[in-house]
């Protein structure tokens, strides 16, 4: 069977395959029908499939339902979850899918069905022929209301009670409001008025004025009107703010009819403008240290953040989003942080599956920055909805997504059986996303890239970090200090010889060295460098080799605050010397390998496994084992 559609000003013929299948009629036309992808994109099949669904209904059949001949998901975990959509019940899965996917194909088939439920609620409320047919609609099915099934209800009721000139039948009214079923509709509204938005507050204060409710609520209806339309004003005045003090101010003055826009708005202006000068002295989208401290000390920014705790279970999110940026830019650090974060978080976690990528990713990276630990329930929120947008994902929320990732690994490595949930398959989704749109990807963010695919130890196709690492290395002056070496870290974790051998590598290592001579590379840097260039039997131009050990072994700032090379990164240094082909070191930097070995040892620093690993590179490195064990010996 063809059908005829439309597209532009062309009729294009495409071909339909017919499938039946016995399912649940009501669910699946309730499914085909209210989807809103499917109200979007296929106007003609909907009107099909829904008569189709409609005469196979009546007459008691399976429906036949149309799919246009199309690419569409065939994987088990898709199908089973269809049929949990359309059956509403869960199912078994196959052998071997893990128990984590039944848990998320059961969260995702309710969530689905509560929000199938309220559309049909809806529908139902707005075809109710009278007010006592809405008030039988809430007694069969109020505890799957939500606030703008409730809110639509009181409303309808109102304008069924009105007469075509506009006036109340009273006695009908009086009839209506004074049944149980009503007073039960309208605290279930009130419980859910912070889902509604402006249109939801001014129908509910139509309502109540139209029906004469209880002085105090048409008073708080009038009034949640009135604070939206404040709050919109002081919306504009916190985005033409031109200084922190002019956000504090506000909060100071009006802080006590902020909305949850207003507060993450604040918050977030707050920590853009500390971003930027006269603020950000220290670098370009960095803060300066002082400044940031005054700002947290001020006494209106903790009350703006106990606004923040207040409305937190009321943010869309875009505003958690907005506040977690916020907090993560200023690097906030206080003991109720915690509660704040936990509260967020979970918000996060409920409003996940309507999230755009970029607030996702944002959500997920100020976590990270925060050091905040995710719970279960947010990661298979985030899975889920990762799973169903990541081919929208743009290169930035990739980036931020991977390396929130990357920084979780010390919780859970991602392939261990004890993973964090959903963290393996929003790894290799947006792996595959990053590598099939690499163009769109700054040098910067292909650093980051590769640190992050590194250390979450992410399954590669053949040449991807080749691809990553030659993208890096198109502008190595546009790398910081950090990204450079991580970078480099990076391909001797997942890289071979040959990507060591490459010009890119090269590029990247010539650029590392010249830095080092300007003590602009850390010890950590430096050694994950030297690490490298041994991992993939590298060796370094002439002096290369010299200056990374001088900031590893005899760096000026870390050495003159007396802080000591950490033994981890002393015994990536040495082992990377023992495996690079004619260098060893020279003879300053052996006495300043002892010299650190002898007081890691005597602070009690020089673990056991550490030990053994410099007394096995010694001799390549070109140190003196008796020497090195003299050493390690010193208390």
């Amino acid at each position: 069977r063809k059908l005829g559609r439309v597209s532009g000003k062309r009729e294009q013929l495409q071909t339909l395959d017919i499938r039946t299948v016995g399912i649940n009629p009501a669910a699946r036309l309730n499914r085909m029908y209210r989807s809103s992808e499917n109200m979007i994109k296929w106007p003609i099949q909907r009107a099909c499939a829904k008569r189709a669904a409609n005469l196979s209904a009546t007459a008691g059949l399976p429906i036949t339902f149309m799919h246009p001949c199309r690419s569409i998901l065939t994987s088990p975990r898709a199908i089973i979850l269809g049929r949990c959509i359309a059956a509403n019940v869960s199912t078994v899965l196959p052998v071997g899918e893990p128990g984590r996917q039944h848990d998320k194909l059961e969260i995702r088939s309710t969530a689905r069905s509560n929000k199938a439920r309220q559309l049909t609620l809806q529908e139902q409320i707005l075809d109710a022929p009278d007010a006592a047919t809405v008030l039988d609609i809430v007694d069969a099915s109020l505890e799957h209301f939500g606030g703008v099934n409730a809110v639509t209800a009181v409303y309808r009721i109102s304008r069924l009670l009105t007469s075509r000139t506009g006036r109340l039948r009273r006695k009908e009214s009086e009839h209506i409001t004074s049944d149980p079923r009503f007073e039960c509709l309208i605290q279930t509204l009130e419980s859910k008025s912070s889902e509604l938005d402006k249109l939801g507050l001014e129908n509910r204060k139509r309502a109540y004025q139209k029906l004469r409710v209880d002085a105090d609520l048409r008073a708080g209806a009038a009034l949640s009107v009135r604070l939206i339309e404040r709050a919109k004003d002081i919306q504009g005045d916190l985005m033409d703010a031109a200084s922190v003090e002019d956000v504090l101010l506000l909060v100071e003055k009006q802080g006590e009819i902020f909305n949850k826009v207003n507060t993450s708005t604040a918050l977030h202006r707050i920590a853009r403008i500390a971003s930027t000068a006269p603020y950000a002295t220290a670098g370009a989208n960095q803060q300066s240290p002082d400044a940031v401290l005054r700002i947290t000390r001020d006494e209106r920014f903790h009350h703006l953040l106990q606004l923040a705790t207040a409305l937190s279970k009321e943010m869309s999110i875009v505003s958690v989003s907005n506040t977690l940026w916020a907090l993560a830019r200023l690097r906030c650090d206080f003991y109720e942080m915690n509660a704040l974060l936990d509260d967020l978080a979970g918000r996060a976690a409920a409003t996940a599956h309507n999230a755009q990528p970029k607030h996702l990713a944002t959500v997920m990276w100020a976590l990270a920055v925060l050091g905040h630990e995710p719970r279960s329930r947010l990661l298979r929120a985030v899975a889920m909805r990762v799973m169903d947008t990541a081919g929208d994902f743009r290169a930035p929320d990739v980036v931020n997504m991977l390396w929130a990732y990357a920084r979780w690994t010390r919780l859970a490595p991602l392939n261990s059986p004890d993973g964090l949930p959903g963290a393996k398959d929003v790894v290799k989704e947006l792996s595959c996303v990053a590598l099939a749109n690499l163009t769109d990807f700054t040098p910067y963010q292909c650093a980051n890239l590769a640190w992050s695919l590194a250390m979450l130890d992410a399954e590669l196709q053949p040449r991807s970090l080749a691809s990553v690492l030659d993208r890096a290395a198109s502008d190595p002056d546009g790398l910081d200090d950090t990204a450079l070496t991580h970078t480099l870290w990076a391909v001797g974790v997942k890289g071979t010889v040959i990507d060591g051998a490459g010009g890119s590598f090269q590029t990247l290592l010539a650029e590392a060295a010249k830095r080092a001579l300007d003590r602009r590379v850390g010890r950590t840097g430096a050694a994950g460098v030297l690490w490298a260039c041994g991992q993939l039997r590298v060796t370094p131009r002439e002096g290369e080799a010299d200056a990374l050990l001088d900031c590893l072994l005899d760096d000026g700032e870390e050495a003159s605050k007396g802080k000591l090379v950490q033994p981890q990164a002393l015994v990536h240094g040495v082992w990377g010397i023992c495996h690079m082909d004619g260098v060893t070191l020279s003879q300053k930097h052996r006495d300043a390998v002892f010299s650190n070995v002898s007081r890691l040892a005597e602070v009690g620093k020089m673990e056991a496994r550490y030990a053994d690993a410099l007394r096995a590179s010694a001799m390549g490195a070109g140190l003196d084992p008796v020497e090195l064990e003299h050493a390690l010996t010193t208390r």
